[in-house]
């Protein structure tokens, strides 16, 4: 359960209204609810999707690899709403099921190493 109100597309007014009109493209025609959350600070609200924009829209990464990246870190950092909405997007991007379960090896055998290594205070070589 959230800790503030979330403000639903029928209560938005104004600029919350036209950041929704905005959102909504970007997440399959609906509003997610960290939006309606981050509506109770529309000056926040704005900002994260000025920086969604900005970094999903560069031309330097394609989607599908955005998408992955954002799914590992999804997963990285325990957040079950991104995790789902990440999946169903590479899901609609293209992704296969088999992929998914590639994108969570590469994590369990990176974060190992990384585990192994970092017990071990191993330092990389010069």
């Amino acid at each position: 359960m959230a800790i503030v109100k979330s403000i639903s597309e029928q209560e938005a007014e104004g600029e919350v209204k036209a950041v929704y009109e905005q959102v909504k493209p970007m997440s399959g025609g609906v509003v997610p609810p960290t939006f309606q959350a981050m509506a109770n600070h529309p000056e926040y609200m704005k900002l994260v999707l000025q920086k969604m924009q900005t970094v999903m829209g560069s031309p330097e990464l394609d989607k599908k690899t955005k998408l992955a990246i954002a799914f590992a870190i999804s997963i990285l950092n325990n957040c079950e709403m991104c995790i789902t909405m990440y999946s169903k997007q590479l899901t609609d991007a293209g992704f296969t099921d088999k992929q998914k379960v590639e994108i969570l090896s590469v994590i369990d055998l990176v974060g190992s190493m990384n585990h192994f290594n970092n017990g071990m205070l191993i330092k990389p070589g010069k």
